[in-house]
């Protein structure tokens, strides 16, 4: 019997998640014998559930959330001896993995078009004990993402994290950071780290190549308003790693410290202070989503 295990955020969609219960478990049900619905109240539920969908073999997991949720959810399946499938219906205010797997942000359309006979594997990070399917980063950014409250996010969407990274910008400080990688170390100020698991930042094209199970490192060596203007050209044109204000490193396994107290962020929630050890797990989780080319 084919087992499917639907995770709902009901602070997702707008708050209208529950809205979306019946049709979400009509989907299932046209691929799947025994749909089992859970509905989140807390932090970690998503992972709890997650983990019993993996401890229970469940053919797949169905999570209708925002990034945090969906990080939860993957928490909860990553290195486990059985990992379920995963499905993804975007109900936040970013979803970046599912803009990188280019599913449907409306909602209803993302649950018409889910095609549970297509998948992409896709690589997951582990920055100590946290796992991330798209970005860990150190700097205001994180900082900015974490202030801004599910009221103002659900009002005024990316704008309010917009807001409150302008805001940050004006005070940004250069910090010392030592990063080792297996492919070279760099040690010196940053402003901002950004380590990501695709050649994309949001829905911009920074690299020519994808090499799966590597992570992209890009380090932001000054805090100026002036030098952030300057790699705003460059990332339009994707040719941002030729930017002389940016250092680029494309590593597996990655060690970042620092002689300040820095908090990090992994797929837009809070993690770990540093410092962290990075390693990437290549092709790690099967995603419904259309192959791509």
């Amino acid at each position: 019997m084919k087992k499917i295990m639907v995770i709902i955020n009901p602070t997702s969609g707008g708050e209208k998640a529950l809205d979306y219960k019946v049709k979400l478990e009509n989907k299932a049900r046209d691929h799947f014998e025994h749909v089992e619905i859970k509905i989140t109240e807390k932090a970690q539920d998503a992972t709890n559930f997650a983990e019993e969908a993996s401890r229970e073999r469940y053919d797949a997991v169905l999570v209708f959330g925002g990034d945090g949720t969906v990080n939860e959810v993957i928490s909860g399946i990553a290195e486990k001896d059985y990992i379920p499938k995963l499905a993804i219906i975007p109900g936040g205010t970013g979803n970046l993995i599912t803009k990188l797997l280019e599913i449907n942000q409306d909602i209803d359309d993302a649950i018409d078009e889910l095609d549970f006979n297509s998948t992409n594997k896709i690589d997951i990070g582990k920055s100590n004990g946290h796992y991330f399917g798209y970005i860990f980063s150190i700097g205001s950014l994180p900082e900015a993402i974490h202030n801004v409250g599910i009221e103002d996010k659900t009002k005024f969407g990316m704008l309010a994290y917009a807001i409150n990274t302008m805001k940050s910008v004006v005070t940004d400080q250069a910090f010392n950071i030592r990063v080792e990688t297996e492919n070279g170390n760099y040690i010196g100020p940053a402003s901002h780290v950004l380590v990501l698991l695709t050649n994309y930042f949001a829905d911009k094209k920074i690299f020519d190549e994808d090499k799966d199970g590597y992570a992209n490192i890009l380090i932001l060596k000054d805090a100026s308003i002036l030098t952030k203007l300057s790699v705003i050209p460059d990332l339009l044109k994707g040719d941002v790693v030729v930017n002389d204000n940016i250092e680029y490193m494309k590593a597996r396994h990655i060690k970042i410290s620092s002689d300040s107290e820095l908090e990090t962020d992994v797929d837009g929630d809070k993690s770990d202070n540093l410092p962290v050890e990075i390693k990437v797990l290549g092709q790690h989780i099967e995603v419904y989503s259309q192959p791509k080319e």
